[in-house]
C-alpha cells in the first residue's frame, strides 16, 4: 500500500493516501509509534479527502523519531516504515502594554501580549504582583480571565473593588497599587503555550505607581499632526497621558472614511494612521469614541469614580478637525 507523510506538528501527524478505495475503507487504522516502541500512541484519526490526520492524545516530543503504520483496505498492516524528526516548536515570549514606566495609582488594567496562544485557566497561578520590599500583593487581580479570540492577548484587570476609593475592599484590604511606590509584575517561567512549550524563563516588568487620576481624557489637550497631500505619511495624534491601548485601535475614526492601518505606540501616548493610498487634499474630521478610557478607567463622558451627589458630567469634545494640504 502506498502512502506518504505530509507533515507533523506538536500533537498531530498528517498522511496522504494514494488510493481512493483505501481512504474510504480506512477507519481508525493509522498507528504512530515513538522510536522502536511496540505499543502505539493513543490518539484519534480524522479523514479529509485523501488526507488522514492522526491527533495524538499527548504532545509529540521535539527531536524524537517516530514511525507511522497504516492498514490497507484488505486489513493488512503495511510493513513500510516512515521515520521523521519533529522540529522543536518555538518558545513563547510575552510583552506588556502599555509599556509602563509610571501608572496611575488607581490603574485598572494592563495587557499581556504573548507570541503564541497560551494555556488558559491558570493565570492567577502564573502572575505575581510584588511591592518594593518583595512582598506579594494578594488578591491583586480580578478573577475574570479575558483573552483575545486568538489566545495571545490577556486583559489583566487590577481588582476594581480595591482600586476604587471608598468601597469595602479598598477600605479593608487597601489599594492594589501604592502611590509613588515601585512595583514588579512577575510572569512565571512554567506558563506554557497551547502546544505545551513553557516560557522557560521568568519575565519581570517593573513599573512605578504615580498619583491617582480622576480626570477625564480631553481631546483639547491632544496634538494632531496632519500629513501632506499626495503622500502616504501617517496622521499622528499625541496624547497628554497614556490611553487604553486596546481601545485605541478602534476608538478613532477618520471621516470621510479612509482605508489604512492604525499603529499605537508601546507607551500608548500616541496613535498614528497610515493610509492605503495617498492622502487627498482637503478637510477631514477625526471622530472619537466617547467611551475611550485612560488607564484609570476615566472616559470622555465621565470619571470612573462617579459622585452620585454631583450633576452628570457633560461629554467632552469627541471630534477633532484637521486639514491635509499640498
Amino acid at each position: 500500500m502506498a502512502f506518504s507523510l505530509l507533515s507533523s506538528i506538536a500533537c498531530a501527524v498528517e498522511v496522504r493516501m494514494t488510493n481512493l478505495r483505501q481512504v474510504k475503507a480506512l477507519g481508525s487504522d493509522v498507528r504512530v509509534f515513538r522510536g522502536d516502541a511496540t505499543e502505539p500512541l493513543f490518539g484519534s484519526v480524522v479523514k479529509e479527502g485523501d488526507h488522514v490526520l492522526f491527533n495524538a492524545l499527548l504532545p509529540l516530543v521535539p527531536g524524537e523519531t517516530y514511525r507511522v503504520e497504516v492498514k490497507s483496505a484488505e486489513g493488512v498492516w503495511s510493513e513500510k516504515r516512515l521515520k521523521f524528526k519533529l522540529t522543536a516548536p518555538a518558545v513563547p515570549t510575552v510583552s506588556i502594554a502599555p509599556l509602563p514606566t509610571v501608572l496611575p495609582a488607581n490603574a485598572l488594567k494592563l495587557y499581556l501580549h504573548f507570541s503564541q496562544p497560551m494555556e488558559q485557566g491558570v493565570f492567577l497561578e502564573r502572575i505575581t504582583l510584588q511591592r518594593q520590599d518583595g512582598s506579594i500583593v494578594h488578591g491583586a487581580f480580578r478573577e475574570t480571565e479575558l483573552w483575545s479570540p486568538d489566545g495571545t492577548r490577556l486583559t489583566l484587570w487590577l481588582h476594581p473593588g480595591r482600586q476604587k476609593t471608598g468601597v469595602n475592599l479598598n477600605t479593608d484590604e487597601g489599594p492594589v497599587l501604592q502611590e509613588n511606590k515601585p512595583h514588579r509584575l512577575r510572569i512565571a517561567a512554567r506558563w506554557r503555550s497551547a502546544e505545551g512549550v513553557a516560557l522557560g524563563k521568568e519575565f519581570v516588568f517593573p513599573f512605578a505607581a504615580g498619583e491617582i487620576d480622576h480626570a477625564c481624557p480631553d481631546p483639547q489637550r491632544w496634538k494632531i499632526t496632519a500629513p501632506k497631500a499626495g503622500t502616504r505619511d501617517p496622521l499622528t495624534i499625541t496624547f497628554d497621558e497614556p490611553l487604553d491601548p486596546a481601545m485605541l485601535v478602534s476608538a478613532l475614526k477618520v471621516k470621510p472614511a479612509v482605508a489604512g492601518v492604525v499603529t499605537v505606540a508601546t507607551d500608548a501616548r500616541s496613535w498614528s494612521f497610515t493610509p492605503a493610498a495617498e492622502w487627498s487634499q482637503g478637510k477631514y474630521l477625526m471622530e472619537i469614541d466617547p467611551l475611550l478610557e485612560d488607564l484609570a478607567g476615566n472616559n470622555l463622558i465621565g470619571p470612573f469614580e462617579v459622585d452620585r451627589n454631583a450633576p452628570p458630567t457633560a461629554a467632552k469634545t469627541t471630534t477633532m478637525g484637521f486639514e491635509v494640504r499640498g
